[in-house]
């Protein structure tokens, strides 16, 4: 394939977000024939049809979602450079890009990060939430050097370090009739109605396959966007909900809610540190993950 360049991807993006090649060249500051005659060279040069025009706007084609999809990545990636390149004019030395779920940013990292930015005063951080199944795709896009994630997902082509393991606990309103026993099962807990968590959290998918194991049908009243959430909604008698313990033990100290122990086969999240390659990432980026094992180790 010929050479492309960030004018095509952008202007290629703004159409498609804009459904119209007119919108989509205001935006990108050209003029309409000038864009239509880009994007035709743009599809001589790619060997196929990108856009299908009609008096309603333009629509993309399968060819087109794909050119789409990896023009965002390639202007994403573009951003990052700029971004680091601009932190090295600073004469900051590194920049650590990181994207963690969201028990990882309540409950260690920021111990962590209190250990580890002092020691490295020339690095700069770069620090996003998001759930486990996006943290991988992050990683796989190169948007992030590293990422923590939980629970069973797919990273066939990621590098992968255990860090720990995250029992789970039931929490229960303090007049509920679990809320009296000092531990029970999840099988026991099923005939209550649960604070639930989207199809994205790991727990919700422990939660699901265990109670698919048990033929129990799981009595969801509402479903939580958070752990903090989840608590709130269970102190205030919603129902019981399944929440990883480090998170309970420090809602618990402001939330009034019990926390029950679960017997049986253990509830649990295994939690990972991902990367595409470790040996890859820069010193201060490997500094950072033996810090966070360092801290796995101190636990346990």
């Amino acid at each position: 394939m010929t050479h492309l360049d960030m004018v095509d991807f952008r202007l290629f993006v703004q159409i498609a977000e804009a459904n119209s090649l007119r919108q989509g060249a205001e935006r990108a500051c050209l003029s309409a024939p000038a864009a239509s005659a880009r994007i035709a060279n743009l599809e001589v040069r790619t060997g196929t049809k990108l856009l299908m025009r009609s008096s309603r706007g333009v629509s993309l084609t399968p060819s087109g979602q794909a050119f789409l999809h990896h023009a965002k990545l390639v202007l994403g990636q573009l951003e990052e450079l700029k971004s680091d390149l601009e932190e090295y004019a600073k004469s900051v030395k590194g920049h650590l890009r990181l994207t963690a779920n969201p028990t990882a940013m309540t409950e260690f990292l920021p111990s962590v990060l209190a250990r580890y930015l002092p020691r490295h005063p020339d690095v700069s951080l770069g620090l996003r939430e998001r759930f486990s199944g996006e943290i991988v795709r992050d990683v796989l896009a190169g948007t992030a050097d590293l990422g923590i994630v939980s629970g069973e997902l797919r990273m066939e082509d990621l590098e992968t370090i255990e860090h720990r393991t995250i029992p789970l606990v039931v929490i229960t309103a303090p007049d509920h009739p679990l809320a009296s026993i000092e531990k029970t099962t999840l099988g026991e807990t099923l005939q209550y109605d649960f604070v639930d968590f989207h199809e994205t959290s790991p727990t919700h998918s422990l939660l699901h396959r265990t109670a698919l194991e048990l033929h129990t049908p799981i009595r969801t009243r509402v479903r939580a966007v958070n752990v903090d959430a989840c608590c709130r909604l269970v102190e205030a008698g919603v129902g019981v909900g399944l929440v990883p313990e480090p998170s309970a033990r420090r809602i618990a100290r402001s939330a009034n809610i019990c926390i029950i122990p679960l017997e049986g086969p253990a509830m649990e999240l295994t939690e990972r540190i991902v990367a595409r390659r470790f040996k890859a990432l820069p010193a201060f980026a490997r500094d950072f993950v033996n810090e966070l094992l360092v801290k796995d180790e101190d636990e346990s």
